[in-house]
Formats: C-alpha cells, sequence, structure tokens
C-alpha cells in the first residue's frame, strides 16, 4: 500500500466542524466570516442558488447535495419556492493562523453528489433532523469525515492545479513533501529532499518552485509556522514548540514567526484567545 500523502497534515492540523443551523431555510441567509473560517452546506432537499459578489455565475441546487467553501468565499443562500431549503450549516476550520496548507491549496468552491458520500449523508441528515440528544456532536463529527471526502476530491484534481495538492499527486514531488510534512523539524537539505524525490537538486528546486508556487526553503519555512501556531493553541510551551519544528530556540522561533507573521507568538496568541 504506498504512502498516504494526507496523513502527516491531518495529524498536525485540526479540522473542526461546527454546526450552526439545521432545518429549513425560507429567506436568504449571508455568510461572511473572517477568511481562516470555510462553510459547508449540506443540502437535503429544495431548490434555490447561490449568489456572489463581483459579477461572480450564481450556483444553482437543485435537490440534495454538498457545497464547501474552504476560506469563505462570501455569499448568499437564496432558497426557491414556499418548500425552502433542508439543510445542515457548519463551520469549517484546519488550523489556525496562516492557514493549514491544505486550506490554502483547495479550490474557492466544491461541491459533491450525495452519491460520493453514500450513507454518510443519510446518517448526517437522520442525526440533524430527528433531533436525539447529542445529535449535534455527531453531526459535527460526521461532517469533518464529509471533509476528508472534499480533500480527496481537491487532491485528485490538484493534478491540474497548481499548489500543494499539485505536489501531493506528483509522483516524485509526493515523497519530498511527505518528508517534510512527517518531520517539519529536521534540518533538511535540498540536496536530500530532491534525493527523496530521486531527482538532480537543480530539476527538482525548479519543478518544486513551478508547481508549488514556493521554493522548498519557503514551503519548508511556511509549514514550520504554521505547525507553531497550532500547537501554541493547544499550549505547549514556546521552548518545546521550538524544537520541534526545527527552530534551536524560542528566540530563533520568535525572530522567524515575526517576519511570517508580523507578530511575536505571544501576540499572536493572545490575539487568537481574544478571538476564540
Amino acid at each position: 500500500m504506498p504512502p498516504d500523502a494526507l496523513q502527516p497534515l491531518f495529524e498536525r492540523f485540526r479540522l473542526h466542524a461546527q454546526t450552526f443551523f439545521t432545518g429549513n431555510l425560507c429567506a436568504v441567509a449571508s455568510f461572511d466570516q473572517p477568511k481562516d473560517h470555510g462553510h459547508l452546506h449540506l443540502v437535503k432537499a429544495g431548490r434555490g442558488e447561490i449568489r456572489y459578489q463581483g459579477g461572480r455565475q450564481a450556483l444553482r441546487i437543485e435537490g440534495p447535495g454538498l457545497l464547501f467553501y474552504p476560506r469563505n468565499l462570501p455569499h448568499h443562500l437564496v432558497p426557491e419556492g414556499p418548500e425552502g431549503l433542508d439543510l445542515v450549516c457548519a463551520t469549517i476550520t484546519f488550523g489556525t493562523g496562516v492557514g493549514c496548507p491544505l486550506a490554502l491549496a483547495l479550490p474557492e468552491v466544491m461541491h459533491l453528489g450525495i452519491d460520493r458520500v453514500g450513507p454518510l449523508a443519510e446518517l448526517i441528515f437522520q442525526e440533524a433532523f430527528e433531533g436525539a440528544e447529542g445529535k449535534q456532536a455527531v453531526v459535527d463529527r460526521l461532517c469533518e469525515v464529509v471533509m476528508v471526502h472534499f480533500v480527496r476530491q481537491g487532491l485528485q484534481a490538484g493534478q491540474t492545479h497548481a499548489g500543494l495538492l499539485a505536489g501531493l499527486v506528483h509522483p516524485q514531488l509526493r515523497h519530498a513533501l511527505m518528508a517534510v510534512h512527517t518531520e517539519p523539524g529536521r534540518d533538511w537539505t535540498l540536496e536530500e529532499l530532491a534525493a527523496s524525490a530521486g531527482m538532480s537538486r537543480s530539476a527538482f528546486a525548479a519543478l518544486f518552485k513551478q508547481t508549488l508556487g514556493l521554493t522548498p526553503g519557503e514551503h519548508l519555512a511556511r509549514f514550520r509556522i504554521a505547525t507553531a501556531q497550532e500547537r501554541l493553541v493547544r499550549g505547549i510551551p514556546l521552548k518545546v514548540v521550538a524544537f520541534d519544528v526545527g527552530y534551536g530556540s524560542s528566540t530563533a522561533l520568535s525572530r522567524a514567526f515575526r517576519e511570517m507573521t508580523g507578530l511575536s507568538p505571544r501576540a499572536w496568541l493572545q490575539g487568537q484567545r481574544a478571538v476564540g
């Protein structure tokens, strides 16, 4: 069985769903939250459309389906007819701060047919609409499973798009990316990453930049800071985080952190707690 390219990312970045609406929507609903939050809409029945700002073409809704906005593209959900829309809506987060690389790599809008998730959608609707005790906890966890299906779809589509997903499906680059994602704290050299991809140093560097839009060093630095942010939010001390993500001291991590985010780790974490 080939290695799972997604597992190191799911291990490091918390995928979290929080249901905030379940029922019949009979009036226009607007969705516009910070860009580090996404939205998941699971339509059980009904007709309508999703409208956008800036002249973007509206998206029709005709019966059951699943829609996902990884980075919260502002949109309006407009039901049609007296029956309205029966649906479940959830807020989605992939990590915090500079964002999980997966969320940044996914398309702005994604949709799946109910048949793509099969009994999973039926179970979500059953839990959501029957009102049993603890239903939100169950629906939240099931929505997180749905998100894995969306990421799988994005991984397949990544074969024709630049970015992390394109790298993860590339037969050579995926090995270097998996190495970095599994051990971000290792002192990786360009030669080592090129060797893991079975390529020369120059060919690897050029292909990596062409495919991901970043140099290997830039991707490693960004991934380290994203990992550090996720661990800091979980309450892990700065000194421990610095060692885990490959910096020799908390001072070195703080310097790199400020260069990328414009804030010290302490100031950034205080901002996260204030928002939360």
